[in-house]
């Protein structure tokens, strides 16, 4: 490898051992400049220090999580790229982890050599990635991103970056119940961000993607017709298609998602709204039991 300068690598770890492997591993391949932190905190101050080529992390940290370093990583340097590493192998997980911007998603037990291998990738990459934007005589403009001083403020952090595991899987547990009661053909659970937190049934992944992104945006005409109505909001909403209904139901207060089901025409509506309004019911009280978030360092003077 011929780099005039090292690439850095920011691991964060709260177990031990794996960072001593990550680093060991990274710094035999040659070429790297390694920088350990096994905390949020500590990371966050390394990453206000210095722009990192990579940063590994675990998805469990002491302090806060490994989620939250993303979405910090995501407003202080964009052009990082992010490596999680859970525990154990969870699809839920993984898509809320890839729909806040990581790289790749690992789990444990790890292979070193894949690590690696993973690891060279996604800087060679990152390598492409600045070279062509080197050569480029007009860039072109991205597009906008989202607001992430919603991510970074916990009173409007989105659900995805602040459930537990334990509330992943009871989610995920009431919903694969109520795809099976409704004989749904897809059924999701979506952030006021279009983070998809948890799903049951199938969606192909360009549905999956244009569901997501109606979810998280304002809905102005159903705000102009409630407000018309002397409505405070409407939590219900059915679209009506040749083949198929879709039904969404809006609720929570400290987190606020939207509860997606996606039927033929077969199913009779009623019993829909009714298996549907009951899961959401359930998951509002899942909601309830996740604890308020840590506050973050105040960055304003950084």
């Amino acid at each position: 490898m011929n780099q005039t300068q090292k690439e850095r690598i920011l691991i964060v770890a709260k177990d031990e051992e794996l960072r001593a492997q990550l680093a060991d591993t990274l710094e035999n391949a040659g070429g790297y400049g390694i920088v350990e932190s096994n905390t949020f905190e500590e990371a966050l101050s390394e990453i206000l220090l210095t722009d990192f080529d990579l940063i590994v992390t675990e998805a469990e940290l002491p302090d806060l999580s490994g989620m939250d370093l993303l979405a910090v990583v995501g407003g202080l340097r964009p052009g990082a790229k992010v490596i999680v590493i859970d525990d154990d192998l969870s699809a839920k997980s993984a898509v809320a982890v890839f729909r806040l911007g990581a790289a790749d998603y690992l789990y444990k037990p790890l292979n070193m050599t894949f690590v690696l291998m993973q690891v060279e990738r996604l800087l060679d990459i990152k390598r492409a990635e600045a070279a062509v934007h080197t050569v480029e005589k007009e860039p072109k403009i991205p597009p906008a991103p989202r607001d992430r001083s919603k991510r970074l403020d916990p009173s409007t952090r989105p659900a995805a970056l602040i459930l537990g595991r334990s509330q992943f899987q009871r989610i995920e547990a009431e919903l694969n119940r109520l795809l099976g009661h409704v004989k749904a053909s897809f059924v999701g659970l979506i952030d006021t961000e279009g983070n998809m937190v948890g799903a049951a049934g199938t969606l192909d992944d360009y549905d999956l993607q244009v569901l997501t992104n109606a979810l998280s945006i304002d809905h102005d005409a159903q705000k102009s017709l409630a407000n018309l109505l002397e409505e405070n909001k409407f939590h219900s909403t059915y679209f009506e298609g040749e083949s198929n209904g879709v039904y969404i139901i809006e609720f929570g207060e400290q987190l606020i998602v939207s509860l997606a089901v996606i039927c033929g025409h077969q199913v009779k509506p009623g019993m829909v709204w009714l298996y549907s309004k009951r899961t959401a019911a359930i998951i509002d009280d899942i909601l309830q039991t996740v604890p308020k978030p840590k506050s973050l360092p105040n960055l304003q003077q950084l």
